[in-house]
This record gives structure tokens, sequence and C-alpha cells, in this order.
């Protein structure tokens, strides 16, 4: 005979929810608006898998690249103004972004994203300038921390 129990009927909350997503891409969009840029953001869970994609109003561009830049900044970590020096710089890593231009693009304005020390997902803007769109996304954080 096998006996089944429920223990716990708990919901899990995931670490980057839905509705704080939404803040984050919103808070890049409204950022860049200020500085009067029309752009695309978005968000993605720690593998790299969108769980939000915004574009603005005007924005001159699908919203391709922001999911693409912010997976990048979850697998490596790092932030695309990083990521776009190092592509410059290391022929191995430009190589494998180049082989995998339809998943990862390494241009600033991307960052990881962080809670209680552990990387819960990433952030991007694109459609701009990639100094402006670095800008807008660590503005966006700053406004809309996940602790």
């Amino acid at each position: 005979m096998i006996v089944f129990a429920l223990l716990s009927s708990s919901a899990v909350v995931p670490d980057l929810p839905l509705s704080r997503s939404m803040d984050l891409a919103r808070a890049a969009l409204g950022a860049c608006e200020s500085r009067g840029a029309a752009v695309s953001a978005a968000v993605v869970d720690a593998q790299g898998v969108p769980v939000v994609i915004l574009r603005a109003d005007g924005s001159p561009k699908a919203p391709v690249a922001a999911p693409r830049k912010a997976a990048t900044a979850v697998k490596y970590a790092a932030s695309g103004a990083e990521l776009e020096q190092r592509e410059k710089t290391d022929s191995d890593f430009a190589a494998f972004i180049a082989a995998h231009a339809d998943q990862y693009n390494a241009h600033g304005g991307s960052l990881p994203l962080y809670k209680g020390g552990r990387l819960v997902g990433g952030l991007a803007v694109a459609d701009t300038d990639h100094g402006l769109a670095d800008t807008c996304a660590r503005a966006a954080v700053a406004a809309v921390p996940l602790e």
C-alpha cells in the first residue's frame, strides 16, 4: 500500500515575481523617457527566460535586443558594459556571442539582478545608445529594490 501525505500547501513565491519584474521594466522605460528616449526593456529570470518585455510608445525597433542583453547579463553575472568591453578583447567570448546571436547580446544596458546575494535574473534596456541604456537600467534598479 502507498500512502501520500500533504504536509504543507503553501504556494512558492518566485525570487523575481511578475509584479516586481513589471515594476523594473516600467522604471527602466520611465528613466529613458525622462531623458528623451523611447526604448524597450526586458526582465529575465535566473535561467535567462523572459518574464517581462515592454516596448515604449515610439520605440524605433521590435523588442528583440533587450531580452538577449538581459539573458547575457545572467549567463555571465556581469553588466552589459563589462561584457561589451570583454567582447572587444576576448576573441573566444566574441565568437561565442556571434555564434549565439539569437540568444545573447553583449552590449551596454543590462545588469544582473541579485536578491540576498543570489543571482535571480537580469534587466536590460535596448534600442538607444548603450551608455544611455546603462544609465536607465541602473536608475531602474535603484528605484525598484529587490530586497
